[in-house]
């Protein structure tokens, strides 16, 4: 177990916070983004489509110098306390909509939106990949946690997503896929990201493991999606 998911497994287990394999799987790419400033707070605008695992987030900020006391904050998924956090839904599927007003409205700035496989289901998610790309809103930086898992089992049996990826190609998007835990890969998608300056949103997806980090979780993520850890 790395440094960084040793520590948030020991701040799951002091705070009995839930949705831990949630935050283990974004938490590599998450920490690519903000360590290689691909992502700076007040710099750009941030708008959390997955604010469950919160505590991955947190754990960033914290290390980059963003918060200056963790213990001050709740981990839930508003985040009002963040000033830099400009939108974070309680209902999954607006995120992707809600960042893409704030990208119109502010066209000067890249609007980050993280989102997972699960709001691929969502109407109002597709709607929005449709309106972004036909209206090259190209502003928008999208990132998709695509760890296959949702609180009713695997996304692909419950709803596959897949498609969904040759739909933004399709709907004018820049879309490349990566290993969301091989930091080389990580790294390279940036390079690319940064390249294809085109008039396109741009969207990673992240394929992951959900409970990255700690076999337990990775072996039984769906029993571990509310359950808080009890023992170290």
């Amino acid at each position: 177990m790395n440094n960084i998911v040793a520590e948030l497994v020991k701040y799951s287990f002091d705070k009995k916070l839930t949705h831990v394999p949630s935050a283990l799987s974004m938490l590599t790419y998450i920490e690519a983004l903000f360590q290689n400033k691909i992502v700076v707070p007040y710099r750009d605008k941030i708008v959390l489509g997955k604010p469950f695992g919160s505590q991955a987030y947190y754990l960033i900020w914290k290390k980059f110098g963003y918060l200056k006391n963790i213990e001050d904050l709740s981990v839930g998924v508003k985040h009002n306390e963040i000033n830099f956090v400009d939108y974070s839904e309680e209902t999954m599927g607006n995120a992707l909509g809600v960042g893409t007003g704030i990208a119109i409205a502010n066209p000067a700035c890249k609007v980050w939106v993280n989102i997972t496989d699960a709001t691929l289901q969502m109407g109002s998610t597709l709607e929005a990949i449709q309106y972004i790309g036909h209206n090259s809103v190209n502003n928008m930086f999208v990132t998709v946690d695509y760890n296959n898992y949702q609180v009713t089992g695997k996304t692909s049996d419950v709803l596959d997503t897949t498609p969904v990826i040759s739909f933004m190609k399709n709907n004018g998007w820049n879309v490349n896929t990566v290993n969301g835990h091989d930091i080389d890969d990580i790294k390279n998608a940036f390079i690319m990201q940064k390249k294809q300056v085109n008039n396109k949103p741009s969207v990673i997806i992240f394929v992951t493991v959900k409970g990255y980090g700690v076999n337990y979780m990775q072996n039984d993520p769906v029993q571990w999606h509310y359950k808080p850890i009890e023992h170290l």
